[in-house]
């Protein structure tokens, strides 16, 4: 029997939302086993495994993966309210999982360059400067950002849709152990958060990882700062702005695909309006009701990411794999394959 990594044990059970005691509960045996062997203290026996991996509904090769989880950085989090230590644990341990599969999966891929950046707001300037030099060097044109995903994505930057268990986060990122960037951004928002969320979340990507960040700085409010930058680049802003009413809200969103409010925030920053003229303007959206929602028929559609489809789609065309194989390359039953990469597009190549 190989040997068992014992943070797999812990993953598993985590991903299923189940204590220890809960999980020795079902398994029959004293809580203290199972302390034990997720502490590397004991391997556990071939009737315990057996019995975890009917329990965990896990294969038995799931649990004697020898990869390093990544460690949680929660202030990358783009979260509206805080999530619950269960529903944390839950969905840290399923973004582990399907990064550890990920890591697999890019093996045999050669993804686009990412053609990111480090940037140190205290050495480099402005964070404005630093989304003006992606712009730049992933070559946008002028306006608007039609597709901020598609984007992101020909920069070889995964994105994952991902259920953050019912709790209200909008998306994280992190780096796999080869240094590939990954966002889990919540398939629930709308086609406006969407946006927003993705270039957020690559705002963090560049300021925020990599180096120790000050207790002090918001690390939320400069990647707000970067994504509005970087979808709504100021000096084009400013160039055609008139007036800000209603009317002109509705059709600076239509045009840039951000939300209302957002459209406020940025023309507060930027000075062209005055902080009592933003106040009267968020006042009218919460009479109405579009602060939390906006209108209907101003939705902007939800981008679709197609990076992580394409390189299941490679796999299975290129070197011909089965579903079920593919479930086996990242130890995983078919179901959770399913659920968590959302099983077709085709424009990256095998590695050679």
């Amino acid at each position: 029997m190989a040997a068992i990594n014992p943070e797999m044990i812990k993953l598993a059970r985590e991903s299923r939302g189940y204590s220890q005691n809960e999980l020795c509960t079902l398994l029959g045996v004293a809580q203290g086993t199972i302390s034990k062997i997720e502490n590397a203290v004991m391997q556990p026996s071939e009737e315990v495994l057996s019995k975890l991996a009917q329990v965990l509904d896990y294969p038995v090769s799931f649990f004697s993966q020898p990869d390093y989880l990544y460690a949680p950085s929660y202030i990358y989090y783009r979260r509206r309210i805080s999530m619950s230590k269960k529903s944390l644990a839950i969905s840290e341990a399923k973004r582990n999982i399907i990064k550890l599969g990920l890591e697999k999966l890019l093996n045999s891929v050669d993804l686009p360059e990412t053609n990111l950046f480090r940037w140190d707001v205290e050495d480099h300037g402005p964070i404005e400067q630093a989304a003006q030099l992606l712009r730049e060097r992933w070559k946008l044109p002028r306006g608007k950002v039609d597709n901020i995903s598609k984007v992101v994505e020909d920069n070889g930057i995964i994105i994952v849709l991902f259920d953050f268990e019912g709790e209200k986060v909008d998306g994280i990122s992190l780096y796999t152990e080869k240094n590939h960037p990954v966002i889990f951004v919540n398939s629930t928002l709308p086609g406006d958060r969407f946006r927003l969320t993705i270039a957020h979340e690559v705002g963090h990507l560049i300021l925020h990882f990599g180096k120790p960040i000050a207790e002090t700085r918001d690390v939320e409010k400069e990647a707000f700062l970067f994504a509005s930058e970087l979808l709504v680049p100021t000096a084009e802003f400013r160039k055609d702005f008139d007036h800000l009413d209603f009317r002109a809200l509705t059709n600076l969103k239509l045009y840039w695909k951000v939300s209302m409010s957002s459209l406020i925030y940025k023309a507060k920053q930027t000075g062209l309006i005055t902080e009592n003229q933003g106040k009267y303007l968020f006042a009218q959206l919460s009479a109405l009701g579009y602060k939390t929602k906006e209108p209907l028929e101003l939705n902007i559609p939800r981008e679709t990411p197609t990076l992580l489809k394409e390189i299941l789609q490679l796999h299975k065309e290129e070197l011909g794999y089965s579903d079920e194989e593919l479930s086996r390359l990242v130890h995983l039953n078919a179901t959770d394959f399913k659920n968590y990469y959302q099983t077709d597009f085709q424009r990256l190549r095998i590695v050679r």
